[in-house]
């Protein structure tokens, strides 16, 4: 029941798997106890009698406080009522300026907010069809095909024989490789594959702990937002696909409906304004200087394996602030030159979703194009 307590909510197993990725390690030393005098119980003083209650104040007439009027903000009355006196900071030596204020938070996410949220409604699902079993009757009669040449090499001279055997070899090449293979039904009734920021805390990385726990949080705050999409008929989320070309990076999640696939790639980043800069180069802006942080998802645009996953195929970045401040994106910089997308969460969540209803099979769980991303699954 302990375990279950945790692992059973959300919030309280990201909270204990933060713990084990930053905590020390069981091997290292750990301080010693102090143990100090034990506390004693003190008696409490004696209650002193209540004071007389004293008349209310007599109540002066005066002006009344702005009544809300209709068609009138709030913000607009509060505006014109007389600010109050600015009130002297924590140390007493004078007014905080308003520079000091803290940055405003980031709105959180909220799924209310999206412009298809209502019309995602009334779809139907469809699953598509898979034809295996013709598959497998066709590469068993090849195989028949291709006994049979062979006893027909016993009794016939050799030159003739080898045409049909031949054949048969070549069929089968062909059947196992352009026949793809499609998902079976039990698989496409599942909705979401895998853990957000599970391929990453339990794979090997080549990042400090402080670095993947924080990419745990952009992902695992991505994959819950994405569950928002789930709304839309014909939507499967898969987290934690392997990274084409590499045995230790992945790719964060992929969001599949009917004939489009659409790979994410989550950051934990600061608030601040970003820009792309080329392909594989995001730029945050500190003044007039802008830092480069590497983008690899035009590796997966590009690469074989994750271009044909589908007939239509596309990248987006998320990026989450990782402390007070919201994320923004220059004007006009926030598509890279080969198309893929940097958002934050609410706005990446209205284009991937707008996208995907956008899909002329949309509604349609594909089964081929769902094999394919199952076996990309770490």
């Amino acid at each position: 029941m302990g375990a279950w307590y945790i692992v059973g909510d959300p919030d309280r197993r990201f909270d204990y798997d933060f713990w084990l990725l930053t905590g020390p390690s069981p091997g290292e030393s750990y301080p010693p106890v102090e143990r100090g005098v034990a506390a004693s119980d003190v008696a409490e003083p004696p209650v002193p009698p209540a004071a007389p209650v004293a008349a209310p104040p007599r109540r002066v007439t005066g002006p009344l406080p702005p009544e809300r009027v209709a068609g009138i903000p709030d913000r607009q009355l509060r505006e014109a009522e007389p600010e109050p006196p600015a009130t002297p900071g924590p140390t007493g030596t004078g007014p905080v300026p308003p520079g000091d204020a803290p940055a405003a938070t980031a709105p959180r996410f909220d799924p209310e907010r999206l412009s298809w949220w209502e019309e995602s409604l009334g779809g139907e699902e469809k699953i598509g069809p898979g034809h295996n079993l013709l598959r497998v009757l066709v590469v068993l009669g090849l195989v028949a095909g291709v006994l049979g040449s062979m006893l027909i090499l016993v009794a016939a001279p050799a030159p003739i024989a080898l045409v049909p055997i031949g054949l048969c070899a070549a069929g089968l090449v062909l059947v196992s490789r352009f026949w793809p293979y499609a998902a079976t039904r039990r698989s496409v009734d599942q909705r979401v594959f895998g853990v957000g920021g599970g391929a990453l805390s339990n794979g090997r990385s080549r990042f400090r702990k402080e670095n993947i726990a924080k990419g745990v949080i952009g992902e695992r705050r991505t994959a819950l937002a994405l569950e928002s999409l789930l709304r839309i008929p014909g939507t499967r989320i898969f987290h934690g696909l392997r990274f084409p070309g590499s045995s230790v990076a992945d790719i964060d999640h992929a969001v599949v409906n009917g004939d489009r696939v659409l790979f994410i790639d989550s950051k934990f980043w600061k608030p601040g304004e970003y820009r792309w800069l080329d392909a594989d180069k995001l730029g945050y802006v500190r003044g007039r200087r802008v830092d480069r942080r590497d983008i690899h998802m035009d590796h997966v645009q590009r690469h074989p394996l994750t271009s044909s996953a589908a007939t239509e195929v596309g990248c987006h970045v998320l990026i989450h602030p990782n402390d007070e401040g919201a994320i923004t994106f220059t004007a006009g910089a926030h598509i890279s030159p080969t198309g893929i997308s940097a958002t934050g969460i609410q706005d990446g969540i209205e284009m991937i979703g707008r996208w995907l209803m956008q899909g002329q099979k949309c509604g349609l769980v594909d089964r081929y194009v769902m094999a394919r991303m199952i076996a990309l699954l770490k």
